[in-house]
């Protein structure tokens, strides 16, 4: 045990009151331990080795830090899924656009294998950082709607957030690429007024960044939207960045740039504008080829900033594959009940009726013919009441490594009370799988 007093190192026993040393009151004051308040006496105490141990690590957050119930469980899964060795790799690594990169890595990897949503994958990472004394790689919780999506395929998953479905971009202007692909062409119905209001500085508050790979005519043209996307496929990478609603009609600057997995930039700093409308909430521009092949195999992190706002950060990746496999077969599909993360397989309980004092999210357990390749494809799903109105309807692009048999996916809230009673259907598929799942769940 550690008095919180003169941070002297004991052993207690039951029944101790006080500090052997300095005679403190071992009860006063103990809930201001923190779990990055542990990390950091560890690291002082012992160097940054420690992290190399994460059961002992573990043990001291055990020990010492009193309530926090939820955040001790997502550092035990994070514990459990290589978080401090990564914290440790993270510490030694002296580049700071490399470090960015690894938080990026680590929230992706906790999302992929072990099942965190983006909120809580975000939570622990920072948590982490806090702890290391790297808050300043802190990353931003994105703004999340009443009901949020989670898809938890077996390897690799994109993030949560979707580009909204539009008809047509509000900002068209894509930067001219080294082939000058055709600029976006804009509808009559959807041009913009010429606007002569002067950029407002500091006037956004960037909420969220999405990426898509798209023909480089038209932002309509969208092919694929996510993080992954494949080298023999990729031409035009675009970027969304969505914001509050504008306050008024003006002149927008959109300051963004790719940089690969080493930190060296691809594109240097692109500076992009236009012209946005009163209550606009999004914001597009694009960067690359008219046609594939020239996208090298790896990671890649895009930056943006408008009007000198927050920046925001995220990633794609380019992969070697094909989408779709047309042996991918759709077995079965089961439904369970859980938190933001699932349980392990041995311990979900299935069924189709649900209480609505303890459903949380409803998780749909795809069962499939065994890979015998890499699969890039599409996961699809959408949730009706029983009166016709759509409660979700997703697409999120998903990769399966051969021998893979299953994935999930899952909508809902972390916590119960949201679910309305009611009969509901479900209607599930998988990129050009012939077969489609349907079928109903209750909530009683």
């Amino acid at each position: 045990m550690i008095c919180n007093v003169c941070n002297k190192e004991f052993v207690s026993a039951p029944g101790d009151s006080r500090c052997p040393f300095c005679g403190a009151d071992l009860g006063k004051d103990s809930d201001q331990h923190t779990i990055p308040g542990v990390i950091t006496f560890l690291i002082k105490k012992e160097g940054a080795d420690v992290l190399l141990k994460p059961e002992t690590v573990m043990s001291y957050i055990s020990d010492l830090v009193k309530g926090h119930d939820r955040d001790k469980r997502l550092i035990r899964v994070g514990s459990t899924n290589g978080v401090f060795q990564k914290a440790h790799a993270l510490l030694a690594e002296p580049k700071q656009a490399r470090r960015e990169v690894m938080v990026l890595d680590l929230r992706q990897h906790l999302m992929d294998n072990a099942f965190l949503s983006e909120e809580n994958a975000v939570a622990l990472v920072n948590t982490v950082l806090e702890g290391i004394g790297l808050s300043s790689l802190r990353l931003t919780v994105k703004r999340q709607k009443t009901a949020e999506p989670v898809s938890r395929p077996p390897v690799q998953q994109p993030k949560k957030d979707q580009i909204p479905k539009k008809q047509e971009p509000v900002s068209k202007n894509t930067v001219q690429t080294k082939v000058n692909p055709a600029q976006p062409q804009k509808t009559p119905s959807q041009a913009k007024p010429t606007v002569q209001s002067k950029p407002a500085q500091n006037q956004f508050q960037l909420n969220t960044i999405n990426t898509f790979e798209y023909d480089g005519s038209s932002f309509s043209s969208r092919k694929a939207q996510g993080p992954l996307f494949l080298k023999g496929e990729m031409r035009m990478i675009g970027i969304i960045v969505t914001y509050d609603p504008a306050p008024h009609d003006m002149n927008v600057s959109l300051d963004w740039q790719i940089l690969r997995q080493d930190g060296t930039s691809v594109t240097g700093i692109i500076h992009g504008s236009g012209s946005i409308r009163k209550g606009d909430t999004d914001f597009y521009q694009g960067w690359g080829w008219n046609v594939p092949g020239n996208w090298q195999v790896g990671r890649y992190t895009v930056k943006a900033s408008m009007n000198g706002s927050n920046q925001l950060v995220t990633y794609f990746d380019v992969v070697e594959g094909k989408y779709d496999n047309p042996r991918l077969t759709m077995n079965e599909v089961v439904l369970f009940s859980a938190g933001a993360v699932p349980p392990e397989l041995k311990d979900r309980k299935y069924s189709t009726v649900f209480s609505s004092h303890q459903a949380r999210r409803i998780y749909f357990e795809i069962r499939l013919a065994k890979m015998n390749v890499s699969v890039y494809t599409t996961l699809n799903y959408k949730i009706t009441k029983i009166t016709g109105e759509i409660v979700a309807n997703y697409s999120v692009p998903i990769r399966f490594r051969s021998g893979d048999d299953r994935c999930w996916t899952g909508f809902g809230w972390d916590n119960p009370g949201h679910w309305q009673k009611g009969r509901y259907g479900y209607e599930i598929s998988i990129g050009n799988a012939n077969n489609l799942f349907r079928g109903v769940f209750d909530i009683v």
